[in-house]
């Protein structure tokens, strides 16, 4: 039913590849996230979640670099052990439990990429990447909106494109410089993964439209951001994450998400064109 779908999505839904580091710790994490692309002008949507990790990593990094000059400085003659004790406690560094490193790569958006801004949604969990001053964009179309008087209806079946395997291994750990890297070695690619669901549940406002729902499935990290598809093609939804309930003890999983009309909202909002209709 969604194999069509799929490929065509698949051409405008990225995965956003992360890998991070704990204090004292020379293992590399890695995660993934998702965006899609709305026009053909590098507008794409995600999550307020990832955007605030990706606007953090400079900051992380920056106070790590910070650690290790003051570190660096502790002179000769002082106790190493117990002024490195100092620093951590005044930096908040913790073994095995401090994020110290992050680092973000926008798979197979653009050749090559000048300026980028983000802006996010003051109250639903939905965040604008625009990429500016880009070259040879690596995405091919971009997700279609139902018309407007379309809704999400409970029992109908959506299909979500994420990216939850991590398959990638192109990073390490560099020991001589204490930082992690991209690597031109091991797998570069992420494949997405599609999933079929149905709609167990919707919330509607004061006007009786619906801001989010959630359908039937489990959900991870790789598919925050993902695109929620109807059967035609055209945008359900975003994921924006998981919700837990226990039912006669036993826990029931949905994947939760919001609504295209409030991404829309949002894009008029900020002036940036998309596209409706049937896909």
């Amino acid at each position: 039913m969604f194999a069509d779908i799929t490929e065509r999505a698949s051409a405008y839904t990225r995965p956003v590849k992360t890998i991070s580091r704990l204090y004292r710790s020379d293992e590399v994490i890695p995660g993934t996230a998702a965006l899609f692309f709305v026009n053909s002008e590098g507008a794409a949507v995600t999550t307020r979640q990832v955007a605030e990790e990706i606007m953090r990593a400079a900051r992380v990094n920056n106070r790590y670099e910070s650690f290790k000059k003051e570190r660096s400085e502790i002179p000769p003659e002082s106790n190493f052990r117990i002024e490195t004790n100092r620093l951590e406690r005044r930096y908040e560094y913790t073994k095995g439990e401090s994020r110290i490193q992050f680092r973000y790569h926008f798979y197979k958006c653009f050749e090559k990429t000048v300026r980028l801004s983000i802006e996010m949604h003051t109250f639903y969990d939905i965040a604008l990447i625009r990429f500016g001053e880009f070259q040879n964009p690596a995405y091919r179309g971009y997700a279609v909106f139902p018309k407007k008087d379309a809704g999400i209806k409970l029992g109908m079946s959506v299909m979500k494109l994420g990216f939850p395997v991590m398959e990638f291994s192109d990073y390490a750990y560099v020991r001589e410089k204490d930082d992690i890297a991209w690597t031109p070695t091991g797998e570069h690619s992420v494949s997405p993964f599609p999933a079929e669901g149905i709609v167990v549940r919707t919330k509607e406002n004061e006007e009786g439209k619906t801001f989010s729902f959630e359908i039937s499935g489990f959900s991870a990290k790789g598919y925050n951001g993902a695109p929620v598809l109807s059967k035609d093609g055209t945008l359900a939804g975003m994921v924006t994450g998981t919700v837990t309930r226990m039912v006669d003890g036993v826990p029931v999983v949905t994947t939760e998400c919001v609504s295209e009309k409030v991404i829309r909202s949002f894009l008029e909002e900020k002036k940036i064109r998309y596209t409706e209709g049937q896909n």
